[in-house]
Parts: structure tokens; sequence; C-alpha cells
């Protein structure tokens, strides 16, 4: 018994499992198992089917394909109909020339089952065709294909869908034609929008998709429909409002919030409160968001106490912003919360309003118990340009947490003058080598010559750990402030204070740094050679080019790696041909980063090398591959590329050369 013959006998198998397995092993014997694997997509089990659907779209040919457009004739088997449905959408744009003439066949479910398919594929080119079929004489296939224009998107089916809203006798294909229009987003859809908000079975979907295409001249009918007497209705005005505010740009936020602080009856408000405690998910952000811009107090103390979980940390800060800075005693009175949560968005929010009278409530905030609620507070102080929290800040230079010292070198950063620095440099001889550490990084923060004098003194400070975060603080200062002290850290005892260095200096092109980071090349540690490569690498120029190309041969592991990435950014030509030769490295790793160098590159050599590596053993490397003949194809390389789609082990990969060829 043949191969074929034994695995068509297990899918007879009542054992499903067995049956999977059968149709994993039919995927291996090419074209002669596809009448098999058309049977296995009619199994009564799901996995057997979805095993099948996943083998067919990687066999994919012009044969599986009208076999799959004709499954969609059978009618006593829905999981069959339904994996041929699931296969041509997977296979995509190259199933459409078989399947528009099912738009034509007398059965209205296969022509819904086209156009549904259709929709899903998502291709501009079938949108002529959708759009005649919103006249189809089946009210189904109608709606259908509004859906499906909404999905594709395209502009082009505004005017057959504006029509479809103002003339169709069925409310249905109306109500599908009002929510295409809102997901295709062009403006001219927003006059029948709201014209049709006086047919009151269609107010549900016309709001909805005003929030889509709508503006700030379109708040006033939104703003109505908070008080509609459908709940649904209520519920798209919220969400619309906040999707129109969301999408504006920052100039006209203020404007949106405004008109709705003007307009917004006390009822609306009332059922906002109702509803900000029942509603979940993004209603509920979208609610907590208006009732910020209704500004009304009594509406605020219904949303604090909603803060039990971080995800709604943002948008009642966001609602919270937009008060006004009477309310900011309101707002104080909750910094004593028992809540973290609580005291730590309200420290937030009192930071963007700017109100001074909360600066000494948020100063005592710096010593709360919450690490997070501590470092807002520094934040908010920071926007609040507080003099009198600059040595509360200091206190936070040596908190137990690392996020809240980096918090608050950024709040002295932005409060920071003269004085402070000169506080600073005298804090320097202190035993504590996290503050000496801190101090440096917040010295970097600063211009100011003594800063930098500080700096190139602490060089020699005995800890590692301060060393290296001078060398960080010296990256932010000019290169006539930090040169002279980058060249003598490269000498350094500690090799991750040289790698540091050789990192910075790639910013400054002088020839000082050029003899410098060469002779990094040679250093003892091979994170010290990557970085000085790397560097290298974006000083530029020929010289560093024929360096760089002569670290290949001896050259392993990260700093290899350092060296092909230099070299690619160069565009180097002598290097082409060792580059090429590396892409037949062991690691695949170093593959990889070789051809993401030659994409850089150009010419045959390049060409055949990277079709070479199309069939390499790693995922990878083959993706990148893909993205180096991207850039020159031809009809050899598009073959390639068809085939890689359709039939590469990885789908990473294949989405990659799918990719590949649109482009």
């Amino acid at each position: 018994m043949s191969d074929i013959q034994e695995l068509g006998k297990r899918l007879e198998s009542r054992n499903a499992e067995i049956r999977r397995e059968a149709t994993i092993g039919l995927g291996q014997l090419g074209t002669a198992a596809i009448p098999l694997l058309f049977r296995a997509i009619a199994d009564a089990d799901w996995r057997v089917r979805k095993t099948a659907v996943e083998t067919l779209v990687r066999m994919r040919s012009d044969d599986i394909v009208c076999r799959l457009v004709q499954t969609l004739n059978i009618d006593d088997n829905a999981g069959a109909r339904n994996s041929a449905i699931e296969a041509l959408i997977q296979i995509g744009r190259p199933v459409i020339d078989a399947l528009l003439p099912m738009l034509q066949v007398p059965n209205a479910d296969i022509r819904k089952f086209t156009v549904d398919i259709l929709g899903e594929i998502r291709d501009p080119c079938v949108v002529p065709m959708l759009i005649t079929r919103l006249e189809d004489d089946d009210e189904n296939i109608c709606i259908a294909s509004a859906e499906a224009l909404g999905k594709i998107r395209d502009p082009r089916a505004i005017n057959a869908l504006v029509s479809c809203l103002n003339h169709s006798e069925h409310d249905w294909i109306a109500h599908a034609a009002a929510q295409a229009l809102g997901e295709i987003g062009d403006e001219r859809a927003v006059k029948p929008l709201l014209k049709s908000l006086n047919r009151s079975n269609l107010r549900e979907p016309v709001i909805e998709s005003l929030g889509k295409v709508g503006n700030v001249k379109t708040l006033n009918p939104l703003i109505s429909g908070l008080t509609d007497r459908l709940r649904i209705v209520r519920e798209v005005s919220i969400v619309a409002l906040a999707e129109i505010e969301r999408k504006s740009l920052q100039s006209e936020r203020q404007i949106i919030v405004q008109t709705v602080r003007d307009s917004i009856s006390k009822e609306a408000v009332a059922l906002l409160e109702e509803m900000v405690a029942t509603s979940t998910g993004d209603l509920q952000k979208a609610t907590i968001l208006l009732l910020g811009w209704a500004g009304r107090e009594r509406s605020l103390h219904k949303v604090l106490p909603l803060l039990l979980e971080e995800e709604l940390e943002e948008p009642i800060a966001r609602s919270l912003q937009h008060l006004s800075k009477d309310k900011a005693p309101m707002l104080i009175d909750y910094l004593s919360s028992e809540n973290a949560l609580v005291r730590r968005t309200v420290a937030r929010v009192l930071g963007d309003i700017g109100d001074h009278r909360a600066e000494e409530p948020l100063i005592s905030l710096l010593s709360d118990e919450n690490g997070h609620v501590r470092s807002t507070a520094a934040l908010a102080l920071s926007c609040l340009g507080s003099k009198k929290a600059i040595k509360p800040l200091f206190t936070l230079l040596t908190d137990e947490y690392v996020s809240v010292q980096d918090t608050a070198i950024q709040a002295l950063a932005v409060i920071g003058d003269e004085q402070m620095i000169n506080e600073l440099i005298g804090k320097f001889s202190t035993r504590n080598s996290l503050l000496r550490r801190n101090i440096a990084l917040l010295l970097g923060k600063f211009k100011t010559e003594n800063a930098a004098a500080t700096l190139a003194f602490a060089l020699k400070d005995e800890e590692s750990d301060v060393r290296k975060a001078v060398v960080q603080a010296l990256r932010n200062k000019p290169p006539a402030q930090s040169i002279k002290s980058l060249l003598l850290a490269i000498a350094d005892d500690d090799p991750e204070v040289r790698m540091l260095a050789a990192d910075a200096l790639g910013k400054i092109k002088v020839p000082e740094t050029l003899t410098a980071l060469v002779s990094l090349l040679e250093d003892k540690d091979l994170w010290v050679r990557a970085a000085a490569a790397r560097s290298l690498g974006k000083i530029g120029g020929e010289q560093i080019g024929m360096i760089l190309m002569s670290y290949l041969g001896t050259a392993s592991d990260i700093f290899l790696l350092a060296l092909v990435e230099a070299l690619g950014s160069l565009k180097y030509g002598a290097a082409q041909e060792p580059l090429v030769s590396l892409t037949d490295h062991p690691d695949p790793e170093v593959r990889k980063i070789v051809l993401i160098a030659l994409a850089s590159y150009s010419g045959e050599t390049v060409r055949r090398a990277a079709i070479a590596k199309l069939s390499d053993t790693h995922w990878s490397v083959r993706k990148a591959a893909i993205e180096v003949l991207q850039h020159g194809r031809d009809a050899a390389v598009e073959s390639l590329l068809e085939t890689i789609a359709r039939s590469d082990s990885d789908m990473t990969v294949r989405k990659a050369a799918k990719e590949a060829m649109t482009r």
C-alpha cells in the first residue's frame, strides 16, 4: 500500500487525532494529496479541518483555488464551506479572479459568501464590483457589500454608500451604509450623515460614524445625543465625542472641551454620572473623559473613587487635566487619600494644572510611603518650577528605588539654577557613592564650565559606578567640554567605563577621536572593541572602512557583528566581497546581520548571495535575504518570492515575501 493510500485510510479512522496526523502527512506528498485534503476540510472535527486549511493555504495553486471556490456550493456541510471560506481569505489576492464570477451566480448564498471573502481580503481592486452589489436583489448581499466596502476603506465607494444611506427603502441597508461611511473616514460623508440624524432608527450608526469622520463642527448633534431616550444612542454619542477629541489637533482639543462644557445639560451630566458607575471598558473611559470636560465638582467626586486599578489612571488623569484652577483645592484634598493610585494621579494633574497652591502638599508627598507617588510628586513640582522643593528632592537622589532617583534627577534638572549647581559640586565630597553617582548624572544636565570641570575631576573616583555615571553625563556636554575627559576615560580600568567612553566618542568627529577609537579596536574586552567599531562607523570615511575591514578575518561574536554593522552603514565598496563571504558563517545571527549590511550595497554579487540565502536553515536569515532582494526585483526574484510566500515553513518569512511583492 502506497503512502497516500495509507494516509487516505487513516482519514477514515474514528480517532480525530489520527485523522489530523494523516492530514499533516498528506501535506508532505504534494499535488497528489489534494483530493484527500479536500476530504479533510469536510471532516467533522474542527482540528482536522484547521490542519487541512493550513496545508492547502501553504500549497496554494490555481487548482486548489478552483476547488475551494467550488466548495462554496456545498450546502449540506457547513464545516467544509466555512473551511473553504477561511482558506480563500488566507490565500488573499490570488483568489480574486476566481471569485469575481461568483458575484453573478443565481444562488444568493454563494454571492454573499463571495462578498464576505472579498471584504476580508480588502483589496481595492474589487471596489467597483462591490459597488454594483449594493443594488443586488437580495437585501443581505447589499448589507454585506456595504460592510465589505467599509473594511476596504476606499474613498471611491463614498458616493454609492451615500446613495444607499439616502435612498434605500431598507433600514438595515442604510444602517450598514452609515457604518461603512464611518469606517472609510472621508469628510465628504459628514453632511449626508448629519442629514440622516432625523431618522430615529439610524441615530446609533450615524452618531457612531460621525465620531469617526466628524470634527469640531459636528459636536452639537453628538452632545444632544447624550440625552437620547435610547441608551445605545447615548453610549455611541459618548464614544463619538471622545473619538473626535482623540484624533483632533492639539489646538482643536480645547475648543472641543469648551464646547461640551458650555453646551452640556444638567440632565446629560446626571446620565453620565449614572453611566460611569455601570459601564466598563472604552465606554467607561470615554464617560470619565466627558465628565471632566463638563467640570462639575460633584461629578469629580464620583470619578476619583473609581481609581482602584491602573487601567483607569490615564483616562481619569486626562479628564481632570481639563479642570480650571478654581477646582485645585478640591483636588488637593485628595492628596491625603488612603489610595496611593489616587494620590499619584491627583499629584500628576496638579502639576499639569500648574496651581502653586499645591506646592506644599506636593512637597509633603516626596516622603510618601509609595515610590510611584514620590516620583510623580517630584515631576509635578518640576512643572511648578518649585524652588522650595530643591532640598527635599535632594533626599530622593538616594531613594531605595532607581526609578525615583532618576525622576529626582529629571526634576532637579528642570528646576535647577547656578546656586544649585554650586551646592551639588559641594556635595561631591560625600562618602555616599550612590549620591556621588546621581550628582554626576545631574551635573550632566547643565552646560556650565564648573559642572564640566567637576565631572572631569570625578573621573578619578574610586567607585566604577560613579565613573560610569560621569561618562554618561559627559555625553550630554558640548565636545569642547567633554573630549579631553572622554579620551582619559578610554584608559579606565573598568571595561564598562571604556565601552561607554568609546560609544560617546562616536559623536565627536575630530582627529584625536579617530586615533583613540582605532586603538580601542585592540582592547582586551570584546564589548569595548564592539563599541569602538560602531563609533568609527558613525564617524565614517574611506580610511575607517579600510581599518574596520582589516579586522573581519579575525573578529568574532559581538565584535564581528559590530564590524559588519559599521561597514554596512559606511557602504565601503572594498568591503563588499569580504562581507559576501561571511554569508556562509556558521552563526545564523552573523549571516543575518551580514545580509542586512549588504542591503546597502548593490550588484550581481550581492544579488546572488541573497538568493542563495533564501534557502538558509534559519528563518531570520531567509527573511533578511528577502529584504535585500526587494530593492531590485526582476522576474526571477518575483518568482522566488512567490514560491516562498506560498510554501516557506515559517509564517514570518511567508509574510515578509508577500509584503516584498507589494512594494
